[in-house]
C-alpha cells in the first residue's frame, strides 16, 4: 500500500513567521523597520545608517524649526520622514517617529504608522511615551485587520479579514513579547491566516502562543483552533497521518487542560473522529499484510492497534472480525486464490 505524504506550501509570510519563532539574530534584521521604507517605484532604498549622528541632523533640525514656526504640517512630515529614513538613531528621531506615527495613525495609514512607531522600540526604547506607542501599534494592526482590502478594478475582497495585517501582528508579538496584547496578536495572526486558508502560518502562530503563553486567557482557543486546522489537512485514512496525530494530540491537551470549557463537547467529537480516522488507517495497513502479504503477525499488530485507538468505531468492528478469522485459521479469500482454486492450481 502506497502512503501518500502531504507537503506543505511555503510562502513568504510563513518564512517571516518562522524567523521570528526561531529567535535567531536574523529575525531581528527581518523586522528592522528601516527595511520597510521603499522608494516611489517600489524598490527598496539603501539606508545609510553610518551617518546617524547629531551632526548629520543639524540642518534638518533647523528646517524643522522653521516649518513649525510657519505651522507647515506638510513640510514637517516631509522632514520627519527624511530623519527616520536616514538618521533613525539620532535623538531627533524620537520626536520624528512619534509625531510621524501619530500623523499617519490619524490618516488611517495603519502600516505606515506602525512602521514609524517601531523605530522607537528599535532605537529609542527609553522613550517616555513608549507605552502609549505600544498601544497605538496594536490598534494599527487591529484596525488594518478589520479594514476592507482594496482589490484591482474596484472589486471588493471576499476575505473576512485583511491579510495585510498578518505581518503587523507577527512583528508586534516579536517586538513586545511581554506586553499583555502579545498573545492576542498571535491569535489574531492565526485567525486572519486561517480565514485566507494560510493554514501553515496559522499553525506556527498558534504554536508560538501555546508554547510562550501557556497561562494566557487565549491559550484555550489556540488549542481549539490548531486541532481543527490539523484536521483540515487530512485527505483520507489512506494518506500519511501525521496531521491526524497532531490533531489528536491537541485535542487530548485541550480535554486535559480545559475539561469544563464551553467547547469541550466540540473537541470531544473531533477527537473521536480523528481516532476513528487513525484506526481506519491501521485497519487498511493490517488488511495489506493480511490479504496481500499473508503476514498474520503484522496484521494482528495493526488490527489490535485499531481496536485500542477507537474501540467503539466501525474500524474496530472490522478489525475484530479479521482477528476472529485469524484465530479460526481462516485464510483470506482473494481474487488470485479464487482463480487458482477454479483451475486446480496449487
Amino acid at each position: 500500500m502506497v502512503m501518500k505524504i502531504k507537503f506543505l506550501r511555503i510562502n513568504p509570510l510563513l518564512l517571516i513567521l518562522l524567523s521570528i519563532t526561531c529567535f535567531h539574530s536574523n529575525a531581528i534584521a527581518s523586522l528592522n523597520p528601516l527595511n520597510w521604507f521603499s522608494s516611489k517605484d517600489g524598490t527598496s532604498e539603501v539606508i545609510k545608517i553610518e551617518n546617524d549622528n547629531e551632526k548629520g541632523t543639524k540642518q534638518l533640525v533647523k528646517k524643522l524649526a522653521k516649518s513649525k514656526a510657519k505651522g507647515n504640517e506638510k513640510a514637517q512630515q516631509k522632514i520627519y520622514k527624511k530623519i527616520l529614513r536616514n538618521h533613525p538613531r539620532a535623538s531627533i528621531a524620537k520626536e520624528a517617529a512619534y509625531n510621524r506615527g501619530v500623523y499617519l495613525f490619524n490618516k488611517a495609514k495603519w502600516k505606515d504608522s506602525f512602521q514609524a512607531f517601531s523605530i522607537l522600540k528599535q532605537y529609542h526604547p527609553e522613550f517616555s511615551q513608549l507605552d502609549e506607542v505600544i498601544e497605538l501599534q496594536f490598534q494599527c494592526a487591529e484596525n488594518l485587520m478589520n479594514q476592507e482590502k482594496k482589490q484591482a478594478f474596484g472589486f471588493k475582497s471576499s476575505a473576512t479579514y485583511n491579510t495585510e495585517s498578518i505581518p503587523l501582528f507577527i512583528a508586534y508579538a516579536k517586538l513586545f513579547p511581554f506586553n499583555k496584547n502579545a498573545p492576542l496578536a498571535l491569535l489574531y495572526s492565526a485567525k486572519v491566516s486561517q480565514s485566507d486558508k494560510e493554514y501553515e502560518i496559522a499553525v506556527v502562530s498558534l504554536k508560538e502562543l501555546i508554547n510562550s503563553y501557556p497561562s494566557s486567557e487565549h491559550t484555550a482557543e489556540a488549542y481549539f483552533l490548531i486541532a481543527h486546522i490539523y484536521s483540515e489537512f487530512i485527505k483520507g485514512p489512506e494518506y500519511d497521518l501525521e496531521s491526524t496525530r497532531e490533531a489528536i494530540r491537541y485535542c487530548e491537551d485541550f480535554i486535559a487542560l480545559y475539561p469544563k470549557h464551553e467547547d469541550i463537547g466540540t473537541i470531544e467529537v473531533l477527537y473521536e473522529r480523528m481516532l476513528n480516522a487513525l484506526a481506519t488507517n491501521r485497519v487498511l495497513l493490517a488488511d495489506y499484510y493480511y490479504f496481500n502479504k499473508r503476514d498474520n503477525v503484522a496484521a494482528i499488530i495493526f488490527y489490535n492497534e485499531a481496536i485500542t485507538l477507537a474501540p467503539n468505531s466501525q474500524a474496530a468492528i472490522e478489525a475484530q472480525e479479521r482477528l476472529d478469522a485469524i484465530d479460526m485459521g481462516i485464510r483470506p479469500t482473494t481474487g488470485g486464490n479464487f482463480i487458482k482454486k477454479l483451475f486446480f492450481i496449487k
